[in-house]
């Protein structure tokens, strides 16, 4: 084993075999002086390099490759598609429903269509076809979708006929439960005589798995399966008789020399390409809005959560598909970790990530943020927060460049962004950094848990308690609640979560005209948002007809709190709260909706709804100040 090693001023991405030569050229993309160029590394047999050369000068991004040796690539689709010989396998993805085509010799072929999210293809060419390998989320056994993804192979004739495997797939379990979950982004050699290696990555490792004449051998991994952000794809190819093998770890580049693959050639079955037409996507009574009595809409999204970009699984599209297609959500951001064991979010990358962003942007239909997570220290350090972006055209504010929050947080709000920290009774919510211009959101709400006041029956990751909402509100920060899944795609969040499913344990609801990026960015900017546990739990709060989130002089005098709540479910309570988290007033529930009207004087108060089910939402406070009171009174 061999690894090229990444140095602070030096980041390596990408690797892949260089196409069409007969000896160990191993490219990648490296990220030097804020700038990126494509390195080639000749390799010895043993996998060690022998020498590097420059194929591009230092350009200011490279998103990836083209299909051309040392030439980059560019657009959002590029990871849609994967080439090899004369064959092209390519994705096209749709509302509810996902195609893999195989295109050659001037002809299209169907490999699969399917109500599915189909991703990462991977094609390998030989005398009498193609392999063709895609991962994606339709369960095998029941024919649904899942939260686990799992690699398909399929193999087209030159006549176009599609099979798959007769042997079943060694290890294929979508229900495991733990750090290591799923299995994607393959990538195909085919040996000598005709075996083939299949390579893949699950959530914390790499894997090669063989399938020959006599089926599917077991998974092997390839790394340690410490939890860490790996790259996506292994690199693989025969020289002479012998397998190299390539990938992102967490400490570098890691190069391997292995056997390439014996057995002889996979027995096949013929595959069906129709897998039946995409399910209604889900929608709720938008006519029962409150906030359409203040001429606003209520719009749910998650605005936090992970891909293999960084700790997670998926590719970036998946986060938007998921959100759209399955969810039925209105908004979402993608918030990848910039700078987290072992991964640095170059510019090539980030262009990418927010091209793939605007790419399902759709002005009144589908809103898009652009974001990131800046991760911390935990506390006493400043924990993490996502930051947010109004527009496309800004750079990541590193934390290997500013490892503060408090600084984060003021370069932030300089560049029109904001910050929010998130799962704070766990790594803190760096009291000391808070702004309630620049930072004017928290989250309350995640996989992690609840951390609105010490022993939530919704549970809560971590023994900060000091750290909490109930405490930070006591002591004078005023801030606005968001919820997110924080999910990384795993079931349970590996344990940690209260859900099998972790993208349903938080959703942030905005309260807008219109949907749109900028209107879902300027909501959270001005606290005009509320918190829900993953449940779309519609509501509105007023005090004194001031909206969730404001802020305004109440001299004095008692300030009259409206709120109107309409649940997915049952209602339980709706509460008007207060310092230290205690129950000012209890309103009035019958059935699914719930309605509170009361009269009293605090410093901030907010309103929550809870359904039978636990299902709970937390409106954004609303503050006031009093020359005449003090919040002890």
């Amino acid at each position: 084993m061999s690894i090229l090693e990444q140095r602070k001023d030096r980041y390596l991405r990408a690797p892949r075999f260089q196409p069409g030569s007969e000896t160990p050229i191993l490219e990648v993309i490296a990220w030097e002086n804020d700038r990126e160029r494509i390195l080639a590394f000749h390799l010895a047999e043993d996998g060690s390099p022998i020498r590097e050369e420059p194929l591009t000068e230092l350009l200011p991004s490279i998103s990836g490759y083209s299909s051309e040796p040392g030439t980059p690539g560019v657009g959002a689709l590029a990871e849609l598609e994967a080439r090899h010989g004369g064959s092209r396998a390519f994705i096209e993805q749709r509302h509810g429903e996902s195609c893999i085509y195989l295109e050659r010799d001037g002809e299209t072929h169907l490999v699969q269509r399917a109500p599915a999210m189909f991703a990462a293809p991977a094609v390998f060419e030989t005398p009498d076809g193609a392999y063709v390998a895609f991962h994606h989320d339709l369960r095998e056994d029941r024919g649904v979708r899942d939260i686990a993804k799992w690699i398909a192979i399929r193999f087209v004739d030159r006549s176009g006929n599609v099979f798959e495997p007769s042997a079943p797939m060694l290890e294929l379990d979508r229900d495991r439960e733990g750090v290591e979950q799923s299995f994607e982004f393959p990538a195909l050699v085919v040996g000598a005589d005709g075996a083939v290696a299949l390579f893949g990555r699950g959530s914390h490792n790499f894997y090669r798995q063989d399938w020959s004449a006599d089926g599917f051998g077991p998974r092997l991994p390839l790394s340690d399966g410490e939890w860490g952000s790996r790259g996506r794809r292994v690199a693989a190819a025969v020289f002479g008789d012998r397998l190299f093998i390539a990938r992102r770890d967490r400490k570098g580049i890691v190069i391997d020399v292995q056997e390439a693959p014996r057995g002889g050639a996979p027995a096949l079955r013929k595959a069906a390409t129709e897998l039946g037409p995409p399910p209604p996507i889900p929608t709720w009574e938008r006519e029962r809005d409150p906030a359409s009595a203040r001429g606003l809409r209520t719009f749910f999204g998650d605005i936090q959560q992970h891909s293999a970009h960084s700790d997670g699984v998926g590719s970036a599209e998946e986060a938007y598909l998921r959100a759209r297609d399955i969810y039925g959500d209105d908004f979402v951001a993608l918030t990848d970790h910039e700078s987290f064991l072992g991964k640095r979010t170059g510019p090539g990358e980030w262009e990418y990530l927010k091209d793939v962003a605007d790419r399902f942007n759709a002005p009144g239909q589908f809103a898009t943020l652009i974001a990131y997570e800046w991760t911390g220290r935990a506390y006493p350090g400043p924990g993490h927060k996502c930051v947010y972006f109004p527009r496309r055209d800004f750079p990541i504010v590193s934390r290997d460049e500013v490892p503060e929050g408090r600084q984060l947080v003021q370069a932030i709000r300089a560049r029109g962004g904001i910050a929010s920290p998130h799962h704070i009774g766990w790594t803190g919510c760096d009291e000391d950094g808070h702004d309630s211009i620049g930072q004017p959101v928290w989250e309350i709400c995640s996989c992690h848990g609840c951390y609105e006041h010490p022993n939530h029956p919704l549970g809560q990751r971590g023994e900060h308690h000091h750290q909490l909402v109930d405490a930070m509100l006591a002591k004078g920060h005023r801030f606005g609640f968001t919820a997110s899944s924080d999910s990384h795609g795993l079931l349970y969040h590996h344990g940690e979560a209260r859900k099998r499913d972790p993208y349903r344990t938080g959703l942030t609801a905005i309260l807008a005209k219109e949907l749109t990026r900028e209107a879902i960015f300027d909501a959270l900017k001005s606290r005009s948002c509320y918190a829900t546990s993953g449940a779309k739990i519609r509501l509105d709060f007023t005090g004194d007809g001031h909206p969730m989130g404001s802020e305004f002089e109440s001299k004095g005098v008692p300030v009259r709190f409206l709120g109107r709540a309409v649940g997915e479910r049952a209602l339980r309570a709706v509460q008007l709260i207060g310092p230290q988290a205690k129950v000012l007033a209890e309103g009035e529930v019958s059935g699914d909706e719930g309605s509170l009207d009361v009269s009293i004087w605090a410093p901030y108060a907010y309103l929550r709804v809870i359904q039978e089910d636990g299902e709970m939402a937390w409106a954004s406070p609303i503050f006031t100040t009093s020359p005449e009171r003090r919040p002890g009174d």
